[in-house]
């Protein structure tokens, strides 16, 4: 799966959130923040293929945290990209 080009982290009212570059008729009420390890995340695979080994092995690299824990937490982080539309797979 591959994040969607279309969507990039932006700044507002010191959030980073993310937003839909070019859409027309935004939904603002449906608003996806991210934290400082999802934004890195997302920095981290933007343009990539990638699945939830891939992420648990950045967060492994990046913290120290279990292979287990990174794979749970890469698959939680996963579904939420996918429930918010925000790849493409």
């Amino acid at each position: 799966m591959k994040l969607k080009a279309d969507c990039k982290v932006r700044k507002i009212a010191g959030e980073s959130v993310i937003v839909r570059m070019g859409a027309h008729n935004v939904n603002m009420t449906s608003i996806v923040s991210l934290n400082p390890t999802s934004e890195w995340l997302w920095e981290q695979l933007a343009g990539a293929e990638f699945d939830a080994d891939k992420v648990a092995e950045l967060l492994t690299a990046e913290y120290e945290v279990e292979r287990e824990v990174a794979l749970a937490d890469a698959a939680k982080w996963i579904e939420m990209l996918r429930n918010a539309n925000l790849v493409e797979e």
